[in-house]
């Protein structure tokens, strides 16, 4: 039996540690017997305690590599939005890790549901990347990708110094909720190679995103794919992607939380247990906090939305 070996790089600083494992744990799970992971975890000055809780993850066929690497030069940049600056070493993985000509990124955010050398093993001839587009640039040619899950063309990266053009475009953009996804689709985004949703697919804008509405037959023909309707989509994924805000370790409710959970058991954290909100307790919760902030015109408001989200999404084909 042939052997692959496929090195994967995770980011995570001590505020992202668990949800790093589970997604660790989920993909050593569902891996063919005959792949070997390299995961490097570029550690964005965490603790020793941090590191020690990645160390107990490794395994024969499993080889757990940590990085340190320091947020200094980005630290001027301002967090607009729930996104740690942490992300932003994303710029330099392959730079730090240069001893592979290709690297698959992965968020820690995610579940892995099967083996990833068919998605390692994909062309990418003179592109920097490969990626899957975003649902919010459906009607855009090139340049919107989701950089959550990216393969990297490390070697072409390296020798065009992309790193340095990475962060000095970053760096020009100033401050705002977007930390490093904007900046990739503004620098590499005429050399992406697209790939389909079943690599990167997030159920929560398929089945929840208010501003989105479209068909089944738009997605097919985005992601070339041919499912019948979402619920298909998202039982055939590869890579579960939780980034929206219903993240499954804050709510019970969210789009595949369950399956999240089931990891998560099975993870260095699996005998410590955490308070999840359902879909009631989250609601009495966002309600006093809408109340709190806006008062009873913000609670208005908040309801006439959820009315129009309703409506948008019966045009969704679920079942």
């Amino acid at each position: 039996m042939e052997v692959k070996r496929i090195p994967i790089v995770m980011i995570s600083d001590d505020n992202f540690v668990m949800q790093t494992c589970v997604a660790i744990t989920s993909l050593c799970k569902n891996k063919k017997s005959t792949t070997i992971y390299e995961v490097f975890i570029v550690m964005a000055e965490c603790s020793d305690e941090s590191a020690n809780t990645f160390k107990q993850m490794e395994r024969e066929d499993c080889i757990i590599t940590l990085v340190q690497a320091s947020l200094e030069k980005y630290r001027d940049i301002k967090q607009l939005a729930h996104i740690s600056i942490a992300c932003l070493l994303k710029f330099d993985i392959c730079e730090l890790i240069s001893q592979y000509d290709k690297l698959l990124y992965l968020d820690g955010d995610i579940i892995v549901r099967g083996d990833l050398t068919e998605l390692y093993n994909t062309e990418l001839g003179d592109n920097y990347a490969a990626a899957v587009k975003e649902l919010y640039c459906m009607e855009e040619d090139d340049g919107c990708i989701n950089a959550g899950i990216m393969l990297f063309n490390a070697k072409k990266m390296r020798v065009d110094g992309m790193r340095d053009i990475l962060v000095t475009t970053r760096k020009s953009l100033g401050d705002r909720g977007s930390m490093d996804q904007q900046t990739y689709n503004m620098v590499i985004k005429n050399k992406i190679q697209y790939i389909s949703i079943e690599n990167n697919c997030i159920p929560g804008r398929l089945v929840g995103d208010v501003k989105l509405s479209y068909t089944m037959e738009q997605l097919n023909s985005l992601y070339g794919t041919h499912y019948k309707n979402v619920k298909q989509l998202i039982q055939n994924a590869v890579i579960i992607h939780f980034a929206t805000g219903n993240k499954p370790w804050k709510y019970t409710f969210a789009p595949c939380a369950k399956e999240w959970y089931e990891y998560y058991l099975l993870s260095p954290y699996g005998n410590k247990p955490f308070k999840r909100y359902g879909r009631w307790g989250y609601r009495l919760h966002n309600m006093k906090e809408i109340f709190e902030k806006n008062g009873i015109d913000g609670i208005i408001k908040h309801i006439l939305k959820r009315i129009k989200r309703k409506k948008r999404k019966e045009n969704v084909d679920w079942d």
